[in-house]
C-alpha cells in the first residue's frame, strides 16, 4: 500500500513581499552607513 505525500500549504500574507524588500533595503542601507562611517574609512585590515 502506497502512502500519499502530504503537503502543507498556506497562502501568503498580502503585503508581504513589499513589507520584506522594504525592511531589507533599510538594514542594508543602515549597513552601509556604518561601513561607510567607520574610523577606518570601511577598510578592511585583516593584516594586524
Amino acid at each position: 500500500m502506497k502512502k500519499e505525500l502530504q503537503e502543507l500549504k498556506h497562502e501568503a500574507w498580502p503585503g508581504y513581499r513589499t513589507a520584506f524588500i522594504i525592511v531589507f533595503s533599510l538594514l542594508t542601507i543602515y549597513l552601509l552607513i556604518i561601513f561607510l562611517t567607520a574610523p577606518d574609512g570601511g577598510s578592511i585590515n585583516l593584516h594586524h
